[in-house]
């Protein structure tokens, strides 16, 4: 809709909770949503959602209640009733231990440079010709493709009763997962790619990747990986699904207060992982979606979490702050602009570092599915490895291993496990819009490598 229609909408919804006299929180999100997805080399869904959905909070003494409805973009007087409906249940809500804040939005906002109109101009057609192009000549009778093209816009925009000023952001993202699949051996490869903007596209790369794995998949002999510690490289996608669970279990004030942290009170300043790692939130990343504003108006800064392997503090958002009764440190966000500053190994693919001399075998694993927490106050994850692991031979060989499980303590793993990191970023992160879109980042170095990872499990198939 753009920022100044959301605006005068908002204000107009604001001045209707005044009259109600109460405290009230309005938050707008709007998405346009395009989705094809791919099952058995054909197009099994082609779909496009423009969904408009408000949120409203009332507050009252050591009270809060909420409602949440999917509107006509248009219909003003629906999106009042869901504020006087959620206004209308204070007097029932059961009393809070702590008294929530009202948000006081000092001067208005407009973030839109993670935003690319071109995204959401994109046809199906332009979608599937980009999708042909990626994956020319590697779909055989045997191999089938499946996967998703995901592309869109996200719009939120917030507001309070306490000042007529206004938070908006708008960001556009795309995201690509091709798989292509053996019917008869059942080894799965995989490419992905996630951009903020249209130009950023690359089928090529896609292609290339796709490519060299299907060369190897389709002549290479498939072994089981011995159990025990081993050399292991990961991917883009594996490293950031391990960083993903520390944003829930790691610098989080409120998981951290309530026991369900790997990090204790007495860990800020203190080396936590590898000097080597050093992990910072930059709002004003474009390739995560910028967010130098949070949606109570918090001016948000560049820092790093982890100062080469020393924990700095933790973040609050404004619930869990008021719970505890500490600060608001301006993170109540679709989500963290994290980056994790590369290492000196000048490698950008799988493809370049394969033909490096090796002096022992090494696990490559760019892809962990099923990720769960074990421990979560011990930073304890599980997973295993799916979508083209190779293991790549002493003697320069290539071989194809089964899958694996892990279970790592990010402690030991970003510890002493760590042993170098590539010098070039990429993001990865996800392109979804099943409960409202909502994408993430995460600036990673495109391969990592660790040494005395444990493989717990090794399977003895790809089936």
């Amino acid at each position: 809709m753009g920022p100044q229609a959301v605006i005068e909408k908002l204000q107009a919804l604001r001045d209707h909770a005044l009259q109600r006299e109460a405290d009230v929180y309005i938050q707008w999100s709007a998405e346009d949503s395009h989705m094809v997805r791919y099952a058995n080399s054909a197009v099994s869904l082609n779909s496009h959602e423009a969904i408009t959905r408000l949120q409203v909070a009332a507050l009252g003494d050591h009270k809060q209640t909420s409602t949440r409805v999917t509107v006509d973009s248009q219909d003003l007087e629906a999106m009042k009733t869901a504020i006087d409906k959620a206004i209308d249940m204070l007097p029932f809500a059961a009393p809070m231990s702590y008294q929530p804040t009202l948000p006081h939005i000092k001067g208005s906002s407009v973030s839109q440079d993670s935003y690319d109109p071109e995204i959401e101009q994109m046809t199906s057609d332009e979608i599937i010709e980009f999708v042909n192009r990626a994956v020319e000549g590697l779909e055989t009778g045997d191999i089938l493709l499946s996967g998703n093209f995901s592309a869109g816009a996200s719009e939120v925009a917030t507001i309070s009763t306490a000042t007529p000023d206004v938070v908006y952001w708008r960001a556009s993202d795309i995201g690509i997962t091709l798989v292509l699949a053996s019917e008869k051996r059942k080894w799965e490869i995989n490419a992905e790619q996630f951009v903020y903007r249209k130009k950023d596209l690359d089928a090529k790369a896609l292609h290339d990747r796709l490519r060299w794995l299907s060369d190897l998949y389709n002549t290479q002999a498939e072994v089981r990986v011995p159990e025990g510690p081993c050399k292991v490289v990961l991917g883009p996608a594996a490293l950031a699904e391990y960083l993903r669970y520390m944003g829930y279990i790691g610098y989080r004030g409120g998981t951290k207060k309530r026991g369900h942290s790997m990090f204790k009170e007495a860990d800020v300043g203190q080396q936590v992982f590898s000097p080597d790692f050093t992990l910072t939130e930059d709002p004003s990343l474009k390739e995560t979606f910028a967010m130098p504003v949070d949606f109570y108006g918090r001016r948000r800064e560049k820092r790093d979490l982890i100062d080469q392997g020393r924990l700095t503090g933790v973040l609050w958002d404004r619930q869990s702050a008021d719970e505890f009764g500490q600060e608001p440190t301006g993170h109540d966000t679709n989500n963290d602009s994290i980056v994790v500053r590369g290492g000196q190994m000048d490698i950008q693919s799988i493809q370049e570092f394969a033909k490096l001399p090796r002096e022992e075998d090494i696990l490559y694993v760019p892809f962990l599915h099923y990720m769960n927490i074990v421990n979560p106050s011990e930073g304890q994850l599980t997973a295993i490895s799916r979508f083209g692991a190779l293991l790549l031979k002493k003697d320069g060989s290539i071989e194809l291993p089964y899958n694996v499980r892990f279970t790592e303590k990010l402690r030991e793993l970003l510890g002493d496990k760590l042993q170098w990191m590539s010098r070039h970023n990429t993001p990865y992160g996800s392109s979804t819009h099943y409960y409202g879109r909502d994408p993430y980042a995460l600036l990673v170095p495109a391969l990592t490598c660790f040494d005395g990872v444990n493989v717990e499990i090794s399977n003895e198939s790809f089936g």
